[in-house]
């Protein structure tokens, strides 16, 4: 299982989403806002969008996870027997 989170780390949806994801051992991609959270290396290795890390400015050496591309996330869904989108 795969959850989509896009929400920024310091809202109740990101903590919601990160928590139950965690819970059901499902791996997690990072997406626009939620992207900011890969900088705390206690949220383990998600996959991070590369080009969101970009727009907000953010240097991927400071980046803990996987960066993909749109490309490489696109394999990754149809590669999962489920997508879970959480904004």
């Amino acid at each position: 299982m795969l959850f989509l989170i896009s929400s920024a780390p310091d809202t109740k949806e990101f903590q919601t989403a990160y928590k139950l994801a965690k819970g059901m051992n499902a791996e997690i991609c990072l997406l626009q806002n939620a992207v900011y959270a890969s900088r705390d290396s206690n949220n383990g290795n998600p996959y991070v969008m590369s080009d969101d890390v970009k727009l907000r400015g953010l240097n991927e050496n400071e980046i803990s996870g996987r960066l993909i591309d749109y490309g490489q996330l696109v394999d990754l869904m149809t590669s999962m027997d489920k997508v879970v989108g959480i904004f």
